[in-house]
């Protein structure tokens, strides 16, 4: 296809790493190099309303999607045999290939000659995209502060990307090339050559020129012989190898993710990583290792990739040097010391300014990097043994709302699973203790590290525990900050979970929150986060929220079984994912700016400015805040600074830092969702305030939010955030104050629980459409396999009683056989009811429906691609998931899928969980049928030939297993690693597996 004679370079690295600058550099002062940016072409040609390549790729580009392999291939194939390719010696290539279906496609379609590996810290990958601007004439880029536009004809038609604008965004794209690099690297062993992009560009294109010139000479690669390491004088076409910097003794042939820093051996930086140390050259965080090879050597162990004729996803053949790379990007769940990670700060107004005298809303965003490895953690589970506690645990009738289902079992019962799925969840490098409270309290295990031992004495200390008298909370909770506080040991973060369900008999003169605030001024220097969790109706929630808010913590409300689960799983998951207990923000207005004189009690005013309590900070999630500022004309006009923002935290016993300085007026999404999220908090603390005095302004306030946010989600480029938070108000929370007696019973309970997670941006259950979008990936995989543990767990009634006999048992009360499930209301995975309806296509070309249920491998089904073209697929094979799984029944549909499984709707993707169903007529927005729920002891999926393709069941377009859009993107379900997982179970090659509850499918790497 293309010259012989051409060398073909690869230039590959994260987003911001400066291919594109490199690149145009080469092509100036390098004789006879071409520079090809795909992501540049493709632009121009979607510019071109000729282009026929322009039209195909448009719909792609706009819904945020890859580009097709198929079509990806034919334009590079095309621009390959323009006159200007077709006359330079050497080609540089960036942008393309992006993942290893198209890697292997190039490697096919020509001889690539080397690959350069940009080595960058993801931070400055960040913090360059945040200052980048596009000429969109040359399609040059510019630094606002480090390389400035040459002329102010330049500067004034210099843009920013759209996918530039938000940090969420940029992050998704790093996050998006670490996965796909090892599996790309892997179709080019030899060739890779690495080189620092952190230089000046004189330096890189110098770096660039040497490689460019050095010969490649493949040669077999065995193990060292001590005879043989003498140098040979006589050999000058051998290249030099990299020694690694740890033992300097092996070759350097492990890649650091996300720098990319090429400097050790697998081993040493395997050991690295595991013990929380950082990148030996660039001193960043490391998240994995990638084995790779260096240029001109390839291992003799290693078959370099051979013509295969073309495979399906699932069963793609892997070489040797793909099955290092994944084994060295698998993710480390057990507990070791973490580095500390950077947060990344943007700062943008949430509206467009006006003039000096409007208050602008300024939002300042901190993104926490995503990591690999969970926080060690103490661990103090502070549990009411009341006499309340041996009330039944009941939770309502799913097949008749008017009644309650009661197992036999008290809430003490259900409060002692849940501490035992905490226990399970724990590592050796974690600990916990016990503590119990009635009218006192009593240290009932000590604090122990939760290796096998640990476990099974905490168990037995937890099982002897039966109900007793009356209520002290304070006494529990001082004695749990005791038993942390005395112990403690660096760098393990220190978290009290109190259990309780009424309201206490005993309490100190301030209360138990003043209380709390004289206990942490009496021992400076000790940090705890402390929760509340409240069972049943009669709390006294405003206290319970009050106790949290001082101990840094959430509150979580429990009003019967069924959400046990979610909650305490989902809090250890927040606890094993935290950075820092407390974190504040100092902001600084700049060049005349000022803060109105009126401002949220949250805001403290110092000398300097502002001081904010951020509270948490959880590896892989955002953090935001909205200030009102007004700023001079002369200081918007002319973009000159106006605030100065300093975040600061503490992490392993040392202070942090981390400033910014916000010159740039132009809205983001992302300022726009940290706006509703601030007005919602703000509005929600008003109602509560109004509703508890049973003022009717309570209601009022909140239907004028839900105006005010259905404003900002028409005006958002992408209101996804907005949306969740407009249907969580509409719904449960309007409903949490449509009548006196509902507010009085649950609302108020409901309503400071959930302000407190959207306060801390905490997932803190899985209900709440809401609070969905906060948690990183690794808090993601962490829930995941909490709740298999919860509902793995056997359920034990600890006590001998007859259910029957309870005195509160009526007619409205069902005994039922205990099931864990029954306690874990949640997120099953993304499946359907094997009810539903696909449309298969037989051997006489006639289509006809089938029930999912009855699908087998090698039927051909029914299938949408991202460009909305209707095909069919053949079925690899057929995923069984058995257990009990709460379904959503669609009304206008009738598929029934568990409620996060991703769905297509007007070219956008959605969760049946995030759909807005109205609860009235005066809040009525798009579906007037309200959704109905049906409980099924098994669910179904496909794994089909083709990837990134949409299943069409009932109607409506839902992904597969292993379905690869972005969109709809899940670490572990939207990629190959749950093929691989189901690759590995008996079934796969007759293509039905059965996933058991007590064998869940996982990442294999995770164990």
């Amino acid at each position: 296809m293309s010259n012989p004679a051409q060398k073909i370079v690869l230039l590959i690295g994260p987003p911001g790493s400066g291919k594109g600058t490199l690149g145009h550099a080469a092509a100036a002062k390098l004789p006879n190099v071409l520079h090809i940016s795909f992501g540049d072409f493709v632009r121009d040609e979607m510019q071109d309303p000729n282009s026929r390549f322009g039209k195909s790729v448009s719909p792609f580009v706009h819904r945020g999607e890859l580009i097709p392999d198929n079509i990806m291939l034919d334009i590079f194939s095309r621009r390959l045999q323009q006159p200007d390719a077709l006359a330079s010696s050497t080609i540089l290539l960036d942008g393309f290939p992006r993942t290893r279906h198209q890697a292997k496609a190039l490697n096919k379609m020509l001889t690539v000659d080397r690959v350069v590996l940009l080595q960058a810290q993801e931070e400055l990958c960040v913090d360059r995209i945040n200052h980048r601007r596009i000429d969109p004439v040359s399609h040059l880029s510019y630094h606002t502060l480090l390389i400035p536009a040459p002329t102010a004809e330049v500067a004034a038609r210099l843009i920013r990307r759209e996918t530039d604008l938000e940090e969420n965004k940029i992050r998704g794209r790093l996050q998006f090339f670490q996965q796909n690099l090892a599996s790309i690297l892997a179709v080019f062993p030899g060739k890779l050559f690495a080189l620092n992009s952190a230089v000046s560009i004189q330096e890189e294109l110098s770096a660039l020129q040497q490689i460019l010139s050095e010969p490649i000479v493949v040669e077999a690669r065995k193990d060292p012989d001590p005879s043989s390491m003498a140098a040979d004088p006589n050999s000058n076409n051998k290249v030099a190898k990299l020694l690694c910097v740890v033992c300097m003794d092996k070759e350097a042939d492990g890649v650091v993710l996300p720098c990319g820093h090429l400097c050790g051996c697998e081993a040493c930086l395997k050991m690295l990583l595991n013990s929380g140390a950082k990148c030996p050259i660039c001193r960043g965080h490391m998240n994995s290792v990638v084995k790779v090879f260096q240029s001109g050597v390839v291992g003799e162990d290693i078959q370099v990739e051979q013509e295969h004729p073309e495979v399906v996803p699932a069963q793609d053949e892997d070489d040797g040097n793909w099955s290092l790379a994944q084994q060295s990007l698998s993710v480390a769940f057990e507990g070791t010391s973490l580095p500390s990670a950077r947060p990344a700060l943007s700062i943008a107004p949430a509206v467009n300014w006006v003039n000096d005298q409007v208050p602008v809303p300024i939002a300042v965003s901190i993104a926490i990097p995503n990591v690999t490895q969970r926080s060690q953690v103490d661990i103090c589970c502070v549990i009411d043994v009341s006499g309340s506690m041996g009330e039944d645990a009941k939770f309502q009738d799913p097949k008749d709302a008017s009644k309650f289902v009661s197992e036999g079992m008290n809430q003490l019962d259900i409060v002692k699973h849940s501490v035992k799925a905490v226990i399970h969840t724990l590592t050796d490098q974690d600990r916990l203790s016990l503590v119990a409270f009635h009218d006192d309290a009593r240290s009932v295990f000590t604090l122990s590290e939760m290796n096998e031992g640990g476990k099974r004495q905490a168990i037995d200390a937890l099982e002897a525990l039966e109900p007793q008298n009356s209520t002290n909370i304070w006494a529990g909770l001082e004695a749990g900050l005791e038993s942390l506080r005395t112990a403690r040991a660096s760098p393990r973060r220190c978290f009290i979970l109190i259990l309780t369900d009424g309201q206490p008999t005993i309490s100190p003169p301030a209360g138990e929150n003043m209380a709390l605030r004289s206990y942490f001024e009496a021992h400076v220097g000790f940090t705890c986060s402390v929760s509340t969790f409240g069972f049943g109706y009669e709390l006294k929630s405003k206290m319970l929220l009050d106790v949290a808010r001082e101990g840094k913590g959430t509150f979580a409300f429990i009003p019967d079984a069924k959400i046990v689960g979610t909650c305490f799983v989902n809090f250890v998951a927040n606890a094993c994912t935290n950075l820092a207990l407390d974190a504040k923000v100092h902001l600084e207005p700049q060049n005349g700016a000022i803060f109105p004189p009126v401002l949220h009690s949250s805001f403290q005013q110092v000398p300097w400015g502002l001081v904010f309590d951020l509270g948490p900070l959880h590896f892989g999630s955002h953090r935001d805040l909205i200030v009102p500022m007004k700023i001079p004309v002369g200081v918007h006009d002319h973009h000159h600074s106006f605030l100065k923002v300093t975040v600061e935290w503490n992490s392993e016993n040392n202070n942090h830092k981390e400033s910014l300085i916000g010159s740039d007026f132009v809205v983001t999404a992302d300022a726009l969702a940290a706006f509703a999220r601030m007005s919602t908090v703000h509005s929600l603390e008003q109602v509560i305030d109004k509703c508890d005095t049973i003022d009717p302004a309570g209601p009022k306030i909140l239907k004028t939010l839900i105006g005010q946010l259905i404003g900002l989600e028409a005006t958002a480029k992408d209101a996804r955030i907005t949306a969740l938070l407009k249907g969580d108000l509409q719904e449960r929370i309007s409903k949490a104050v449509s009548t006196v007696e509902r507010y009085k019973r649950w609302g108020a309970h409901y309503l400071r629980a959930i302000l407190r997670s959207h306060e801390y941006q905490m997932r803190t259950n899985f209900m709440d459409p809401g609070l969905q979008v906060y948690g990183g990936a690794l808090f993601s995989e962490l829930v995941h396999s909490g709740g298999e543990i919860f509902k793995g767990l056997p359920l034990k009634k600890y006590s001998d009683r007859d259910a029957n006999s309870h005195n509160n048992n009526s007619d409205n009360n069902v005994i039922g056989a205990a099931v864990a499930d029954n306690y874990y209301a949640g997120n099953s995975g993304g499946c359907f009811s094997g009810e539903c309806v696909v449309q298969c296509k037989g051997q006489d070309e006639m289509v006809s429906e089938k029930q999912l249920s009855q699908v087998r491998s090698g039927d051909c089904l029914q299938v949408v691609d991202a460009a909305g073209h209707v095909g069919f697929s053949p079925v690899l094979c057929l995923a069984e998931f058995q257990g009990r799984f709460d379904l959503l029944v669609l009304p206008f549909s009738r598929l029934a899928l568990t409620p996060t499984h991703p769905l297509r709707m007007q070219g956008s993707f959605v969760r049946p969980c995030d759909m807005s169903f109205s609860m009235n007529d005066d809040l009525a927005t798009h579906h007037t049928e309200m959704p109905s729920s049906l409980i099924v002891d098994r669910v179904f999926n496909v794994v089909l030939q083709h990837s990134h393709v949409l299943l069409c069941i009932n109607g409506m377009e839902a992904v597969t297993l292993g379905h690869g859009f972005m969109q709809a993107f899940h670490p572990f379900y939207s990629t190959k690693q749950v093929l691989r997982a189901l690759e590995q179970r008996p079934g796969w090659k007759k293509g039905h597996v059965i996933v058991a509850p007590h064998h869940p499918l996982r990442n294999q790497h995770e164990d």
